[in-house]
């Protein structure tokens, strides 16, 4: 899950996932962007996940969030410290 909290005079606010993974390039975008709807809600979640297709490789996996807030626009893309070790394919089946 992906959560967002705003204070003061935010406007509305959302959000935009994704799942990235270590390759020999770097990391990158395993599946694509998912964006929830704007709200005016000071609190916002969005509960997700992302298939794989088994017995390609183990890969390390990273959530990513960017967020958006109209009264302020888009923050940088954070990586999560948190990982995810999984044998998954090289693309989505």
């Amino acid at each position: 899950m992906t959560s967002q909290a705003c204070s003061g005079s935010f406007g509305t606010q959302k959000l935009k996932t994704q799942m990235w993974r270590n390759s020999w390039s770097g990391q990158r975008g395993y599946s694509g962007w998912a964006t929830t709807g704007s709200t005016a809600s000071s609190f916002i979640d969005y509960r997700w996940s992302s298939d794989c297709n088994d017995g390609g490789g183990t890969y390390t996996y990273y959530p990513v969030v960017q967020s958006y807030a109209s009264g302020i626009g888009w923050a940088p893309t954070t990586r999560s410290d948190n990982e995810l070790r999984h044998g998954c394919g090289t693309s989505e089946p």
